[in-house]
C-alpha cells in the first residue's frame, strides 16, 4: 500500500466546517465523494476510503468497520488518534510514528516501506562516514525487499554516486549468485543437491500407471540435460526452478523460497500428477525449499560490497 503526498495545508485541500471546527479533505485519490468510509485523523483531516479494499489492506479496519456502532456516532466515519502526516519521503521523526501505526494498523505494506527506507537511509550515512561494517549489514538487511523505483532520503547527500552505484552493482551480483542454480545443468551431481532428489522429483515409470500430460512435458526450459541415473525431472522442477528465478531477481534472499504461499504452490503442482500423487510428500518439498534457501544464503555471502576509498 503505497501513499502518494498527502497535503494538510488548508490552501491545498477543501476546507469544511464541522461543529465550529474547521476540518479537510485529503488529497487524491483520498477525497473521492463516491467513497463509503471516513477515516478521520486527530489534526482534523478526512481521507475519503472505499470500505472493501480498506477491509483488504488492513485487517485491524475490518475489525473496526465490524464492531456495533454507538447510536449518536456516525457509521461510516473511523476517528483515529494519528495525524495526517504521511509522506512518500518520510522525515526523520516521523519513523517511529510510522512504525507504530503501521503495528496498530496491521499495515505490513507501511511497514515494509518504512524498513526500506530506514535501512538506506543507514547504508548512506555509513558510506559517507566510512562504517563499514554497518554498510554491508544494511545492504545485506535490505535483500529481502525491492529497490526499484526506490526512495529518495536526504542521507544520500552524505554519500557519493559512486556508493549508490555500489549498492545496485551489489544488488545486481546477489541475484546473479541467487539464481545461478537453475542454470547448471550439472546441479543434482553437486554434494548436498544429490541428497534431495526424491520421487516428487523424478518421473517414475510403472506399466500400471498413465501419468499426466503435466508430469513431463518435455517442455524444460533449462533442464533438458538434467537426467538422473537415466530418468527424468518432472515438470514441476522446472516450475519450481522458474518461480524461483523470477521472484529472487527481485528479492535476492533466501526468504523468497521459504515463503509458505511459494512453497504451497510447489507442493500443488507436484500433486497434479495422479500417478505421482501417492509419491509425493510435501516434508521432502520443504525440505528441498529449506536446503535450497540455505545455498543461497552461502553464494551470497560470497558476494562482497566494495566500498569506496
Amino acid at each position: 500500500m503505497a501513499f502518494p503526498n498527502i497535503v494538510t495545508d488548508p490552501t491545498s485541500v477543501d476546507p469544511t466546517s464541522v461543529e465550529g471546527s474547521t476540518i479537510h479533505i485529503a488529497s487524491p485519490p483520498f477525497d473521492d465523494p463516491q467513497a463509503d468510509v471516513i477515516i478521520r485523523t486527530s489534526d482534523r483531516v478526512e481521507f475519503r476510503v472505499v470500505k472493501l479494499i480498506l477491509r483488504v489492506v488492513c485487517t485491524v479496519f475490518a475489525d473496526i468497520l465490524s464492531l456495533p456502532v454507538a447510536p449518536d456516532a456516525d457509521p461510516n466515519a473511523v476517528d483515529v488518534t494519528e495525524d495526517s502526516v504521511v509522506r512518500t519521503t518520510i522525515a526523520a521523526d516521523q519513523l517511529w510514528p510510522m512504525l507504530e501505526a503501521a503495528k496498530k494498523y496491521d499495515m505490513r505494506a507501511v511497514r515494509e516501506a518504512v524498513v526500506r527506507e530506514m535501512r538506506l537511509r543507514v547504508y548512506a550515512l555509513a558510506c559517507g562516514y566510512g562504517v563499514e561494517d554497518v554498510a554491508v549489514a544494511a545492504t545485506r538487511a535490505s535483500l529481502p525487499q525491492s529497490y526499484e523505483d526506490g526512495p529518495y532520503v536526504p542521507e544520500l547527500r552524505c554519500a557519493t554516486p559512486a556508493a549508490y552505484f555500489r549498492l545496485v552493482q551489489y544488488r545486481r551480483e546477489c541475484v546473479k549468485a541467487a539464481v545461478s542454480f537453475a542454470e547448471d545443468p550439472q546441479l543434482f551431481f553437486r554434494d548436498g543437491w544429490k541428497d534431495y532428489v526424491k520421487d516428487w522429483l523424478l518421473r517414475l515409470e510403472y506399466v500400471s500407471e498413465q501419468h499426466d500430460f503435466v508430469c513431463s512435458s518435455g517442455r524444460n526450459f533449462a533442464l533438458e540435460t538434467w537426467t538422473w541415473n537415466n530418468r527424468s525431472f518432472r515438470d514441476v522442477l522446472d516450475e519450481y526452478m522458474a518461480r524461483s528465478t523470477e521472484a529472487l531477481k527481485v528479492f535476492p534472499h533466501s526468504s523468497t523460497v521459504l515463503n509458505p504461499i511459494f512453497i504451497a504452490t510447489t507442493v500443488h503442482a507436484a500433486s497434479k500428477c495422479i500417478a505421482c500423487r501417492g509419491r509425493t510428500e510435501p516434508s521432502d518439498i520443504v525440505a528441498f525449499s529449506k536446503f535450497h534457501a540455505s545455498e543461497i544464503d552461502a553464494a551470497i555471502a560470497r558476494v562482497k560490497l566494495v566500498m569506496e576509498s
